[in-house]
């Protein structure tokens, strides 16, 4: 025969958080002016900051695609005029081509050959021209695909 048991008494204390004031997700909303990238804060509707240590374990874990998706897509995806020649981002200009045709044009090579479209972030885009105001010219060598 078992002895009857004593009462024990719970002590409990209600969390006064809701979900609703704290969670922060968006897939697309408000950007910076300068640098075409999302906002940060919760309050401005903007995105959760993704570090350094967050992006390994992504890779870690094979999400690859989704940190690209992340990252590029929804972020500040950028479609750049490269001249594969010079390997400058900023010098090919849309021009006018002698059979009226609007091109993209190399100011530096002075051609309108070898310029192809690569989809950049935008921010890389800002780099570049920060560094030219110091004098420091950036090179992209693209493959010959």
């Amino acid at each position: 025969m078992m002895a009857p048991s004593r009462a024990q008494v719970v002590y409990y204390q209600r969390l006064r958080h809701m979900v609703s004031d704290k969670y922060q997700v968006r897939s697309t909303g408000p950007n910076h002016n300068l640098t075409r990238q999302p906002v940060k804060g919760r309050k401005m509707g903007g995105g959760i900051r993704l570090g350094e240590m967050e992006r390994d374990s992504m890779l870690a874990h094979g999400a690859a695609y989704m940190l690209y998706d992340r990252l590029m897509n929804c972020s500040d995806s950028h479609k750049a005029q490269v001249c594969r020649t010079c390997g400058s981002v900023l010098s090919p200009l849309m021009r006018t081509s002698t059979n009226g045709a609007k091109k993209p044009y190399c100011q530096f090579c002075d051609s309108y050959d070898n310029i192809r479209s690569v989809y950049l972030p935008f921010v890389f885009r800002y780099l570049v021209n920060e560094l030219a105001a110091m004098s420091i010219r950036l090179r992209v060598v693209l493959d010959s695909t």
